[in-house]
Protein backbone atom coordinates (compact mmCIF):
# COMPACT_ATOMS: atom_id res chain seq x y z
CA UNK A 1 0.00 0.00 0.00
CA UNK A 2 1.20 3.49 -1.01
CA UNK A 3 0.27 6.79 0.87
CA UNK A 4 0.29 9.93 -1.66
CA UNK A 5 0.85 13.38 0.50
CA UNK A 6 1.31 17.07 -1.40
CA UNK A 7 4.49 18.24 -1.61
CA UNK A 8 5.93 20.28 0.97
CA UNK A 9 5.11 23.83 -0.27
CA UNK A 10 2.62 22.52 -3.43
CA UNK A 11 0.69 26.08 -4.13
CA UNK A 12 -3.15 25.17 -4.25
CA UNK A 13 -3.95 28.88 -4.86
CA UNK A 14 -1.81 28.67 -8.15
CA UNK A 15 -3.13 25.32 -8.70
CA UNK A 16 -6.93 25.58 -7.96
CA UNK A 17 -7.44 29.23 -8.41
CA UNK A 18 -11.01 29.04 -8.86
CA UNK A 19 -11.92 27.44 -5.59
CA UNK A 20 -12.17 29.50 -1.88
CA UNK A 21 -9.03 28.08 0.97
CA UNK A 22 -11.81 25.95 2.09
CA UNK A 23 -12.78 23.87 -0.47
CA UNK A 24 -8.62 23.30 -1.89
CA UNK A 25 -8.40 21.61 2.12
CA UNK A 26 -10.94 18.93 0.71
CA UNK A 27 -8.73 15.89 0.62
CA UNK A 28 -11.59 14.71 -2.12
CA UNK A 29 -10.57 18.18 -4.18
CA UNK A 30 -7.07 17.79 -4.23
CA UNK A 31 -7.82 14.05 -5.42
CA UNK A 32 -10.85 14.50 -7.94
CA UNK A 33 -8.71 17.89 -9.13
CA UNK A 34 -5.57 17.42 -9.23
CA UNK A 35 -4.94 13.69 -9.25
CA UNK A 36 -7.80 12.38 -10.91
CA UNK A 37 -8.23 15.07 -13.74
CA UNK A 38 -4.97 16.65 -14.31
CA UNK A 39 -2.89 13.51 -13.91
CA UNK A 40 -5.10 10.81 -15.13
CA UNK A 41 -6.87 12.88 -17.95
CA UNK A 42 -10.09 11.58 -16.39
CA UNK A 43 -12.46 14.04 -17.07
CA UNK A 44 -15.35 15.56 -14.57
CA UNK A 45 -18.24 13.87 -16.74
CA UNK A 46 -17.03 10.85 -16.51
CA UNK A 47 -15.91 10.66 -12.64
CA UNK A 48 -20.16 12.43 -12.75
CA UNK A 49 -21.32 9.64 -14.87
CA UNK A 50 -19.05 7.34 -13.15
CA UNK A 51 -17.84 6.14 -16.18
CA UNK A 52 -13.80 5.37 -14.48
CA UNK A 53 -14.59 5.45 -11.24
CA UNK A 54 -16.61 2.99 -8.61
CA UNK A 55 -17.47 4.60 -5.34
CA UNK A 56 -17.33 2.26 -2.60
CA UNK A 57 -18.24 2.85 1.25
CA UNK A 58 -16.34 -0.33 2.62
CA UNK A 59 -12.51 0.50 3.08
CA UNK A 60 -11.83 -3.67 1.99
CA UNK A 61 -14.27 -3.81 -0.32
CA UNK A 62 -11.68 -1.26 -1.99
CA UNK A 63 -8.83 -2.73 -1.61
CA UNK A 64 -10.41 -6.23 -2.84
CA UNK A 65 -11.13 -4.67 -5.71
CA UNK A 66 -7.15 -4.17 -6.75
CA UNK A 67 -6.16 -7.28 -5.46
CA UNK A 68 -8.81 -9.64 -7.32
CA UNK A 69 -8.64 -7.13 -10.78
CA UNK A 70 -11.91 -5.28 -10.71
CA UNK A 71 -9.99 -2.11 -10.24
CA UNK A 72 -6.63 -0.62 -10.49
CA UNK A 73 -6.08 1.64 -7.76
CA UNK A 74 -7.89 3.07 -4.45
CA UNK A 75 -8.12 5.87 -3.44
CA UNK A 76 -8.83 5.97 0.69
CA UNK A 77 -9.67 9.35 2.26
CA UNK A 78 -9.85 11.32 5.38
CA UNK A 79 -13.28 11.42 6.19
CA UNK A 80 -14.94 15.17 5.76
CA UNK A 81 -15.23 17.18 8.80
CA UNK A 82 -18.32 18.43 10.27
CA UNK A 83 -16.58 21.78 10.59
CA UNK A 84 -15.30 22.08 6.84
CA UNK A 85 -19.15 21.15 5.52
CA UNK A 86 -20.04 24.15 7.88
CA UNK A 87 -16.94 26.45 6.72
CA UNK A 88 -18.00 26.16 3.02
CA UNK A 89 -21.52 26.58 3.10
CA UNK A 90 -20.90 29.66 5.40
CA UNK A 91 -18.99 30.80 2.42
CA UNK A 92 -21.95 30.26 0.42
CA UNK A 93 -20.14 26.92 -1.85
CA UNK A 94 -21.15 23.93 -2.13
CA UNK A 95 -19.44 20.17 -1.58
CA UNK A 96 -18.13 18.32 -3.76
CA UNK A 97 -19.93 15.16 -5.06
CA UNK A 98 -19.58 12.10 -3.13
CA UNK A 99 -17.84 14.12 -0.38
CA UNK A 100 -20.30 14.19 2.32
CA UNK A 101 -21.44 9.93 2.49
CA UNK A 102 -22.82 10.16 5.65
CA UNK A 103 -24.36 6.40 7.31
CA UNK A 104 -26.60 5.96 8.52
CA UNK A 105 -28.95 7.51 6.06
CA UNK A 106 -31.52 9.82 7.37
CA UNK A 107 -35.15 8.54 6.06
CA UNK A 108 -35.59 11.39 3.48
CA UNK A 109 -39.68 10.75 3.11
CA UNK A 110 -39.83 10.97 6.41
CA UNK A 111 -38.29 14.21 6.85
CA UNK A 112 -38.80 16.11 3.94
CA UNK A 113 -42.14 15.35 2.48
CA UNK A 114 -45.60 15.12 3.82
CA UNK A 115 -47.23 12.19 4.48
CA UNK A 116 -50.62 13.38 3.86
CA UNK A 117 -52.82 12.14 0.58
Amino acid sequence: MQFLVLKHGFNLQESLPDLSQKQRELDVIILHRLLIEKCLGISEEAVTTEANITYVRDMDAAVNAVRTGKAQAAFLLNPTGLHQMRDIAYEGNVMPQKSTDFYPKVLSGLTMYTLDD
